[in-house]
């Protein structure tokens, strides 16, 4: 009986499996078995994980007809014979290392849940975790992380991560929750069998560590419109709304469920309802009002925020723009701002390009507070002097309503 069972549900990602099955293949901790489900693909990820299972005898390989991601996570789970349950998504990879350090924790702390962090991979690579101090929760301290299951509040950003892909969980429960996961959910599928998983279980342990390297490619779900998106909303709205007084689930987690569906109509707004105009409640202009007028900006950022950066900039005769740079100008296009217009078309430069351009401040045109603060100490390594680089916080605008009726902010980051 292997320790660890390892569930890969696939479905068209013949680019990236093979790194992805290999990263798995790879792990220090061999006393693995790793299930490779696929789910209908029309590619060719079939006769890949089937050479793969023939190379391997860890390896055990399911096809069946296309049902989605819970269905393909169903089949794999009932199948598996380990003491504990990972999940791994067929286009993403792992360290090496990632599932001996997971097994290592759960042997130490007994939890019946560990949980790491992932490194996002695209055009920057950052790290995140959860919003919980490092250590083991059990019996009364198990309300400190279910109250942190979507949010946490105090800080207003993610509580404790949704993926399960950067966690470890004990399989006899994780079976009982993921068979409670309806095969209609489409989006947030992560999110409601964690949610579910907090609920039932007893400890939980917090590492401070990322293993788990999430993909983000132009095929990424999170880029394509989806005439479906307010349905699978809705779907997930009424999964969630479902648990509302089942015990554990407190009034603070029906706020932040509700201000989680919120963020995901948002999300269609800016992105996955296909309208013509892109992002049109995700950046506040309100950042223009923190440049002296007269000002000559340059715009760090080439992706969807720095375009909508420079259009509000437009609106503004009094702040001259210089350009836009980043340090990855040479693996992007330049890209427009999604109108199909191109006198909106944004000319990206290399950060080298600085010492050509006449400019007072160069401004930050990212959300991610610990990306922001990565690519402020590389442009200071360039020379920038510290007060010529500007980044404004970005919140989503809920967190701004929410605040001024005191229901976030201010919370003690500590649970003793």
């Amino acid at each position: 009986m292997p320790q660890i069972s390892i569930v890969i549900p696939v479905y068209n990602t013949e680019a990236y499996l093979k790194k992805c099955l290999a990263s798995v293949a790879a792990q220090t901790f061999t006393d693995i078995e790793i299930i490779c489900v696929d789910d209908g693909s029309s590619d060719g990820c079939s006769q890949q994980i089937d050479a793969f299972a023939a190379g391997d005898g860890r390896v055990k390989v399911i096809h069946k007809t296309n049902g989605g991601l819970v269905s393909a996570r169903k089949a794999g789970v009932k199948e598996a014979r380990g003491k504990y349950i990972g999940y791994v998504d067929s286009d993403d990879w792992v360290e090496p290392e990632m599932y001996e350090k997971l097994y290592r924790e759960a042997l130490a702390s007994k939890a019946e849940l560990i949980s790491s962090g992932y490194i996002k991979d695209g055009a920057y690579r950052t790290t995140h975790f959860d919003a919980l101090p490092v250590g083991r929760y059990m019996g009364e301290q198990m309300e400190f992380v279910r109250e942190r299951a979507f949010y946490h509040m105090g800080e207003m950003q993610t509580g404790m991560r949704g993926s399960l892909c950067c966690k470890l969980f004990a399989a006899d429960r994780i079976k009982e929750v993921q068979q409670q996961v309806p095969d209609s959910i489409s989006i947030a599928e992560d999110k409601l069998c964690m949610l579910l998983y907090l609920l039932s279980c007893r400890s939980v342990s917090i590492m401070k560590e990322a293993y788990y390297h999430y993909r983000i490619h132009g095929n990424s779900m999170i880029n394509a419109p989806d005439a479906d998106y307010l349905l699978r909303v809705h779907e997930i709205s009424r999964c969630v709304s479902q648990l509302y007084g089942r015990e554990g689930f407190t009034e603070s987690m029906r706020l932040q469920a509700e201000i989680y569906i919120t963020e995901l109509l948002l999300l269609g707004i800016n992105k996955r309802l296909g309208f013509r105009h892109r992002n049109m409640l995700w950046i506040d202009p309100y950042w223009l009002d923190a440049v002296p007028r007269g000002a000559v900006l340059v715009l760090y950022g080439a992706g969807e925020a720095g375009e909508t950066y420079r259009r509000q900039l437009k609106g503004r005769p009094d702040i001259r723009y210089a350009g836009c740079v980043d340090f990855h100008a040479a693996e992007m296009p330049d890209v427009t701002d999604g109108r199909e217009n191109m006198e909106n078309r944004l000319r990206v430069r290399p950060v080298s390009a600085l010492k050509d351009l006449i400019f007072d401040y160069i401004v930050i045109t990212v959300k991610d507070s610990v990306k922001a603060q990565q690519i402020r100490k590389r442009l200071e390594a360039f020379c920038i002097a510290p007060e010529k680089i500007l980044w404004m916080e970005q919140k989503e605008l809920f967190w701004r309503y929410l605040q001024a009726e005191g229901l976030c902010g201010g919370e003690r980051n500590d649970w003793n």
